[in-house]
């Protein structure tokens, strides 16, 4: 058995407020994974680290006091041919497949927005 690794599967940022498609090296393996998620909590300035310079932004977020983590673990996941057969119509290859099922997972349990 391998050691765990964490992988972002999304790649992209969405201000914490929605689930991007997420990609394709997470889930071509097909392997077991534990869906684990972050939900920030902040007052004036958001963390994301999108809209504006490092350094301004991190002079704000340390000067404030009130940010607050949220971190969700789901139970463990692995794919299974029902998986594919039931929802072969959310992609074209298997790994899409397992791909969707994640977001969808993840979206219903952090009560994340889905964007395409």
């Amino acid at each position: 058995m391998y050691a765990p690794f964490l992988l972002f599967v999304e790649g992209a940022t969405s201000n914490g407020t929605s689930l991007l498609k997420f990609r394709k090296g997470a889930f071509f393996a097909e392997k077991k994974i534990k869906p684990i998620f972050l939900k920030y909590k902040y007052g004036t300035v958001s963390p994301a680290y999108d809209v504006m310079e490092f350094l301004p932004l991190a002079i704000l977020n340390l000067s404030t006091c009130c940010f607050k983590c949220e971190l969700t673990i789901l139970p463990d996941f692995e794919p299974n041919e029902y998986l594919f057969t039931t929802h072969s119509i959310q992609g074209r290859e298997r790994w899409e497949v397992y791909a969707w099922a994640m977001r969808d997972i993840m979206a219903k349990a952090g009560e994340f927005k889905i964007c395409d």
